[in-house]
């Protein structure tokens, strides 16, 4: 599964679980300036524990990979190559 694969799944989690209909997400939109508060952060991450096989660690959790549905989706594409 490669890069743009793993964003259209976050965007498609993202829009269906999280987002209002009227107001979808796209690859490269902000989460904190479209909303994406603390508690839809947390649904996210459980997302990614049961689509793609792990947590992510305390110390990644930083603003370079939480920014943007694109920058979560080359993070966990970078995390999966490691691990495999």
């Amino acid at each position: 599964m490669g890069p743009e694969d793993i964003v259209r799944a976050l965007v498609v989690f993202v829009n269906g679980h999280i987002m209002s209909r009227r107001r979808p997400i796209e690859a490269d939109d902000a989460f904190e300036t479209v909303g994406v508060d603390s508690i839809a952060f947390l649904k996210i991450l459980l997302f990614i524990e049961a689509e793609f096989g792990f947590w992510m660690p305390d110390e990644d959790l930083v603003d370079e990979n939480l920014a943007t549905p694109r920058a979560l989706a080359s993070y966990i594409h970078h995390h999966r190559s490691r691990s495999s």
